[in-house]
Formats: structure tokens, sequence, C-alpha cells
């Protein structure tokens, strides 16, 4: 229970609405017989006082129905979350809608809407309940909770008794401070002593009036009307502190033995709520089923867990027999690829140790093919130079054997003249033949040179050819090595291509599995999700029921300090009883004294001596009462020059901005006051 709704005491309840009016509603007239406006002046102090009454009481009322606003606010707010909650479960499960609950509807549709939700509920949460401790503490807070509604409502209602009988007794208080009613009982005291005193015909006065002050004997003893009312007044006040003594007493008793009860039962609900049996556990219903929710729950969650744990294991030997597979055709490749490697690079040492012999033999071939071919040009020329020579010398033999011949026979014939035309003949002939000769010898050279060129020609386009074809042949072997290490490459293709369609295949046969473990993996996050929500939410009724739990030990502990409190009242009102009964003793004993001497007086006393009496009381009266209301005693002195009045006639003056005394007119503050007694 927070502080706001918790009762404020009856002594913070606007202490004004006790305190005394310091503006009367009418005047009451002084002395005499009550008049027409006495009466009014007592009904509107009656309907006054009735009227205090009855606003205590609606302060009271407003104080409580402000409470219950508050306490209806926040079990609207309660209901509002308890329905939104109610209804976020139904959907998270997927149970449907949640039936609307009417408050309006009867105690019975509400009850039996509360258990088929309950029903319902423990359904839902059946598989979602925490251990057998928590349930204990539920189950303890819930009897906490009983215990201290309990000790609460007795109190309350010990508390709107105690504040009854408080009005009660500010009501006949009120009346006993009536000045209407003072006003009547003293004049009809008055009535009855003024016939008691026509009917006694001797009196004696032994009194004597010196100095302002009366001197009484032992025997005799001067009565005024003052003294009479000062009796019956008294007379009215003891009756009065009698009664409300005795309605004192009989109010701490009833409060002390409440109050034991109350002790008594808090004592042993505390000791109850703190040693809980086993028994009192197990006569619970709510604990007996939410102890087999409990174990429901364990049990899910202990299959769950090993279901998980199975998942698991079976992931990870998959993913090592993925990796061990993976490993080893890895390992293979890289060992294919290395003795590839190696192979290559014995073959491409090989090929450059074969081309470079191949180079030098081809060289040498080339030298040698070069020198026969000159071999053979130069025997062709000495040949034919040798053909020549024999044709020259044979040509040349045929020549002189022709001129000799003719030469010899003709000669001789011939005459001079013929001679040197023969001569002249032969030697154009001559120069005929060696023109001839220089020309078929310079064509003969041509041709020997077109020779000479065409063989070195031919020799060089054989030299490339040779060179042609050692390229060929080689980009032939290079191309049979590469298509053989084609074929080794297609072969190793074709085979890790069947490496790779298995391992698609184990691919495919790896996700199908995977995607069936991730999907029961991800059923079984739902069903973990669900339970930790589940669990969040016990969580949350947890944090409720110990936030009612605190609410209802702070409950307690307002319930014990208003226990104190009421000890506390007790003890003053107890002290109060005993400064009453103190006082109504000595006021006995006073009454007793003052009837002893008014009795003394009816039997000595005489009207002379009383006129005379009243006449030196009334003096005495004119100067212990106030000058300005001729009401009140006189009890505070102005320093300022010495003058004495009542405390209300300076204080209104002061309200008044007449700052001036009375008698002398002289200024005074009020640091100027000083209270006295006569």
């Amino acid at each position: 229970m927070s502080s706001e709704d918790k009762k404020r005491p009856f002594s913070s309840v606007e202490s004004d609405v006790f305190a005394k009016s310091k503006k009367p509603l009418q005047e009451l007239s002084e002395d005499g017989p009550l008049t027409q406006q006495d009466v009014v002046y007592f009904k509107k102090e009656a309907i006054w006082r009735q009227m205090r009454f009855y606003k205590l009481q609606a302060e009271q009322l407003q104080l409580e129905l402000s409470k219950y606003e508050r306490r209806y606010q926040t079990f609207v707010a309660a209901h509002q979350l308890l329905e939104t909650w109610f209804s976020q479960i139904l959907k998270s499960c997927g149970a449907g809608e949640a039936e609307a609950l009417d408050l309006a509807a009867s105690a019975s549709d509400i009850q039996e809407v509360l258990e088929a939700r309950a029903s319902k509920l423990a359904g839902l949460l059946k598989p979602a309940v925490s251990d057998a401790g928590e349930l204990r503490d539920v189950v303890k807070l819930e009897g906490d909770l009983a215990a201290a509604q309990d000790t609460k409502k007795e109190l309350q209602e010990k508390l709107f008794e105690l504040q009854n009988e408080l009005a009660a007794l500010q009501k006949v208080k009120d009346r006993g401070d009536s000045a209407t009613l003072q006003r009547i009982q003293s004049n009809s005291l008055a009535k009855v002593e003024e016939e008691e005193q026509t009917s006694n015909g001797s009196h004696d006065k032994n009194g004597a009036l010196a100095n302002g002050k009366v001197e009484a004997s032992g025997d005799s003893v001067t009565i005024s009307s003052a003294d009479k009312e000062d009796l019956e007044r008294l007379r009215i006040e003891a009756e009065e502190l009698k009664a409300a003594v005795a309605s004192s007493k009989e109010a701490l008793d009833k409060m002390s033995t409440r109050l034991s009860g109350a002790e008594t039962t808090t004592e042993s609900l505390k000791d109850r709520l703190s040693n809980l049996s086993e028994e009192d556990l197990s006569k619970s219903p709510k604990f007996v089923e939410l102890v087999a929710q409990n174990k429901a729950l364990q049990e899910s969650l202990s299959n769950i867990t090993q279901s998980q744990q199975e998942l698991v294991g079976k992931v990870k030997l998959l993913e090592e027999k993925d990796g061990n597979y993976f490993k080893v055709v890895n390992n293979e490749l890289e060992e294919e690829n290395s003795r590839l490697k190696e192979t290559l690079s014995r073959s491409e040492n090989d090929l450059a140790r074969i081309r470079a012999i191949r180079d030098e033999l081809l060289a040498k071939q080339t030298i040698a093919n070069s020198e026969m071919d000159n071999k053979k040009t130069n025997a062709e020329v000495n040949e034919l130079n040798r053909v020549l020579n024999e044709r020259l010398s044979k040509l040349e033999k045929t020549r002189q054997d022709e001129y000799k011949g003719e030469e010899d026979a003709n000669l001789q014939s011939l005459e001079k003249d013929e001679l040197v035309k023969r001569l002249q003949i032969l030697s154009t002939e001559v120069k005929e033949i060696e023109v001839a000769f220089q020309q078929t010898r310079s064509l003969t050279l041509d041709k020997m040179k077109e020779t000479v060129d065409n063989e070195g020609l031919v020799k060089k386009l054989t030299i490339e050819k040779n060179k042609a074809d050692q390229k060929y042949f080689a980009s032939m072997r290079v191309k049979d090595s590469l298509s053989a290490e084609n074929k080794v490459l297609k072969s190793q293709i074709a085979k890790s291509q069947e490496m790779v369609v298995k391992l698609n295949e184990i691919e495919k046969t790896y996700v199908s599995k995977i995607e069936i473990l991730s999907k029961s993996v991800n059923d079984y996050k739902v069903i973990k999700e669900m339970s930790t929500s589940e669990n969040t939410n016990l969580q949350k009724n947890l944090k409720m029921l110990s936030k009612t739990r605190d609410s209802i030990m702070k409950e307690l502990t307002d319930a014990k300090q208003d226990i104190a409190q009421l000890k506390k009242q007790n003890g003053d009102l107890s002290s109060e009883i005993s400064s009453k009964t103190v006082a109504f003793s000595k006021l006995d004993a006073k009454l007793r004294a003052t009837e002893s001497l008014l009795q003394k007086y009816k039997q000595n006393n005489t009207s002379s001596i009383l006129e005379e009496d009243e006449k030196q009381l009334e003096a005495l009266r004119s100067i212990t009462k106030c000058s300005v209301c001729s009401k009140n005693w006189k009890n505070t002195a102005i320093t300022a020059c010495g003058h004495v009045f009542c405390d209300g006639c300076v204080q209104e003056r002061l309200a008044a901005r007449l700052r001036r005394c009375p008698t002398c007119n002289k200024g005074f503050s009020s640091n100027d006051l000083l209270s006295i007694h006569l």
C-alpha cells in the first residue's frame, strides 16, 4: 500500500476544523434570563456543531473515496495489462482470440470466464514452469498477501471504530464547550441557589475585604454569585469528566484487547509465513499443479537438450567427413600436379638439350654440304676447262695440220699478193675467232657466274629449307608432346570432372542434410524462443508477485506503524486518563470543600451581608476583569504605560492597527506586551 493510499491519522485531518472560531456567530447576552436572540444563538451553535461533525465525516468519506478511486484506477490498469498479456500469449501460441471479460457482468459469469481462462492458460504454459523453489516462493507470497490483507482489514475496522469514537468524543466536547449550554446551566443553578437562600433566614458575616483581597475564617466564608457559577461549572465539568473518563476507559479496554488480539494474530501469521511446512504447500492445488508442470517442463527440456546435442554431434561428424574428403582430393590433385610439373620440367630440359645438339649437327651438316658443293663446282669447272682446253688443242692441231698442208702445197704456187691477201683474210678470221672466243668465253663465264650464283642461292634455299624442316619437325615434335600432354590433361580433366560431379552430388546430399538440420535447428530455436519468452513472462509474473509481496510487506510495515501509532495514542490516552483522573480527584475534593463552605454559608450568612459581599465582589471583579470587554480576566500588561487588559482585546487592537492604550492613549507594539496572572 502506497503512502497516498494509507489513511492519515485522525490528528492530521485539518486541525483547524476543531479549532475554536475566533469570530463568533453572534453575541450572547451577559447576565439575566435567556432572550429570544440567545435561543437563536443556541440553535445556530447547535447547527454549527452538527455542520462541523458533518464536515469531518465528509472529509473522511472524501479520503476514503479518493483512496478507492486510486485503487479502482490501479485495478483497471492491472485488468488492461492482464487482458493484453493474455491475448498476446494466445496469439503467440496460436490458440485463437481471447474471450472478452465484461466487468459489468455478474460475479458467477466473471468467475466462469476466469476459470476457463485459467484452464486454457495452464494448458498453454504447462511446459514452461520454473522450479519448485520459485513455486514455493509464489505460494508463500500468496499466503503473505492473504494474511496481510486480513490484518489490514482488521486494522482498518479498528481504525474506523476509533475514528467514530473520537468523533463522538469531539461532539461531546464541542457540546460541553458551548457557551449557551453553560449559560443555561449557570442560570438554572443560580435559580436553585436563590431558592435555597430565600429559605434560609440567618446568615453571619465573618469575612472582611482589605487591600483588594478577601479574607475568610475557618468557620464562615463569603460566597458570591460568581462563586456559585464557578461551583456549578465545576460540578458540570466533574460530571463531564466522569463520563469522559468512563468512555475513555471503555475505549481503552476495547483498544487494548483488540491490539493484543491483533498482535497475537500477527505474530502467529509471521511464524506461520516464516516456517511454511511441506503439508501447507502440498495442500495448495496451485502448488501441486505447478510442481507437475515443472516436472513435465524439465523432462521436455532434457529431451530437447539431448536431441540438440545429438544433432550438433551429427553436424560436427558431417563437417569432419566433408573436410577430410576435401583434404584427400586436394592432396591427390597437388601430388598429380607436382608430378606433371616434374615431368614437364624434365621434358623441357631434354628438349632444350636435343635442340642444342640438333642445331650443332645442322650447322656441321650445312658446312659439310657447302664444302661438298664447292668441291663439286670446282671439279666441274676444272672438267669444263679441261674439255675446253682439249677442244682448243684439237682445233689448233687440226688448224695447224690444215695450214701446214695447204701451206706446203699452195704456198709455193701462190703469189705474193695472194699470200698477203690470204694473210689479211687469216688475220681477219683470227680476229673474228678471237672475238667469238672472247664472246663465248664471256658467255661461259657469265653462265658460270650465274650457275655459281644459282648454286649459292640453291645452297641458301636448301639451308633455309633445312632450317624450316628442322623447325617443322621441332614444331611437330612439340605438337606431339603437346598433344600427349593435352591427352594427359584431358584425361585428368575428365577425372577431375568426374570427381567434381561426385563432389557436387555429395555436396547436394550434404546441402539437403544441412537444410534438414537447419530446419530442425530453426524449429528448436523457435521452441527455445517460445520457452525463453514464456520464461520471461514467468519471470515478469514472478517480479510482479515480488512487487506485490513488497507492497504487502510495505502495507505490513505501514500496518505495524499504524499499530505503533495506535499504541502511542493508547499510551497518550492512558496518560491523559490518568491526568484526568488526578484532575477529577482534585476537582472532586475542591467540590466537596466548596459544598461544605456553601453549607456553612447558607447556615450563617444573611441577605444584607450577601448584598454587601456582592458589591465587594463586583468591585473586585471590576478590578480583575478587562475594562474594554468586561468579560475576560486581565492577563496582559502593556509595559509602556503599565495598564492591564485581556489578551483578546490587545490582540484585536493590534490586528486593527489601533496600537494605543485604551486608558492613556499611549502607543505600544507587540514587543511591549507582558503576560501576567492576577
